[in-house]
């Protein structure tokens, strides 16, 4: 039995930008600590002006970018993201995973207004990964102390209408691991504003947790039926004065309540143990808390071996490569079909999204003269900056990578009386 590493990160943004304040806490990236395999982080109540929309028909979403640029210098890469409106989810993986991720797809629930909105409801994405289904859901669901009634129908409809086509786990409940994350927005019932921040300044939550609704819905409520949440040691996360711990002084004066939480589920029960699960505190540029908590999932084995699921193997030829230069990529088939729109990309060492290659071209080309199944592409011009690369392949009937190269080195630009056979260069290979 082998496990991954998973971070989940909730927060209410309340239409602010990415602080200036560090956020790898809230990601779970630690220089001296072992680092998650997979994250995913939910937002709700990003700004949702029209002109924020405009701007990103052409550049990326400012949340999503600075989220990208934390995980991408760790070592994940940004395989989805989604967005409804004031809701986005962006879910990473480490690189060395890449090519055992299946099955990429995303979804969408709008539960305000018969359905009509996207101001509340879900975002998901879900994959397969070593083969193991995850499915990780960010939701925002109705606001005010008298709606439990409605948040539990907003609930179920997520589960009812969250659909994958076109995969084995088609629902969310036939996932073996899911997450939901997000403003759930449940709040504390029969205890007043005053009484309740009394006892959280005298540390009292166990109390107060007796009247927290969404854990009174878990315990009677059906649809909640199989899903589980750490135990909470962390005081309420709204709401809060803008820029301070205070508790919110307008004149709405809301009593604060756990509304930012974090649930599991898990078809064997056992395989999942949540290590932390808490608030952070010291990020006031909202009126919520973010929330993280992080957790082993327990899989049969992580794979090693491309070749034992991967069908292509490339292979570096005519090394070493100088910028400017053209380079020769050498593959092959393995028990594979492929499409006239896969293509292979080269992508400088430290890249973050599927996106970021340097150059790419269409995977076709064959030749008796590189053995049987044998194809072959042609790099032109080879990026002038030397450094660190690899080769990906991409599917596109499966839309992920299916292959990927050890890095190998780009040298700076020779000179042509150079003879290329006299640098010692080590000749990469697929690691299998």
């Amino acid at each position: 039995m082998s496990s991954l590493k998973i971070a989940c990160c909730t927060w209410n943004v309340h239409g602010t930008s990415p602080p200036k304040e560090d956020l790898r806490e809230l990601l779970h990236l630690y220089d001296d600590k072992p680092l998650p395999d997979v994250v995913a982080v939910g937002l709700q109540e990003v700004e949702v002006r029209p002109h924020s929309f405009v701007v990103e028909m052409i550049q990326e979403n400012r949340w999503v970018q600075v989220l990208q640029d934390y995980l991408g210098y760790y070592g994940l890469v940004r395989v989805r993201s989604l967005r409804m409106l004031g809701m986005i989810i962006v879910v990473a993986v480490q690189a060395r995973h890449l090519p055992y991720l299946r099955e990429i797809k995303t979804g969408f629930v709008r539960t305000a207004v018969m359905g009509w909105l996207g101001t509340k409801g879900a975002v998901a994405v879900r994959f397969v990964i070593h083969g193991q289904s995850f499915c990780f859901i960010n939701c925002h669901f109705t606001a005010h102390l008298d709606g439990t009634r409605q948040r539990n129908s907003n609930f179920e409809s997520v589960l009812k209408y969250m659909k994958f086509p076109d995969v084995k786990a088609a629902t969310v409940m036939e996932h073996d691991f899911v997450a939901v994350l997000g403003d759930l927005n449940y709040r504390i019932d029969e205890v007043s504003i005053e009484d309740v921040k009394t006892k959280v300044a005298s540390g009292d939550l166990v109390s107060l947790k007796n009247h927290d609704q969404l854990l009174k819905s878990m315990s009677v409520e059906e649809v909640y039926k199989g899903f589980f949440e750490h135990e909470i040691s962390f005081q309420p996360t709204y709401k809060y004065c803008l820029g301070s711990n205070d508790w919110d002084a307008s004149d709405l004066k809301r009593k604060p309540a756990w509304c930012d939480r974090i649930l599991w589920h898990e078809a064997t029960q056992g395989r999942t143990s949540v290590t932390s699960y808490t608030s952070h505190p010291r990020h006031t540029t909202s009126d919520h808390h973010p929330v993280s908590a992080e957790c082993t999932a327990s899989i049969d084995s992580l794979e090693t071996n491309q070749d034992s699921r991967i069908v292509w193997k490339l292979e570096i030829e005519s090394m070493p490569w100088y910028g400017n230069d053209d380079g020769l990529c050498v593959y092959v088939v393995k028990d594979y079909k492929p499409y006239s729109w896969d293509w292979i990309g080269l992508y400088r060492l430290g890249w973050q999204h599927f996106t970021d290659y340097e150059m790419y071209e269409w995977a076709v080309g064959d030749g008796d003269e590189y053995g049987e199944n044998g194809c072959a592409v042609l790099f032109d011009c080879l990026p002038e900056e030397p450094g660190l690369f690899q080769l990906c392949y991409f599917s596109y009937k499966q839309d992920c990578f299916i292959a990927m190269s050890e890095p190998f080195e780009i040298l700076k630009p020779r000179d042509e009386d150079v003879d290329p056979v006299q640098v010692n260069i080590e000749k990469p290979s697929l690691t299998v």
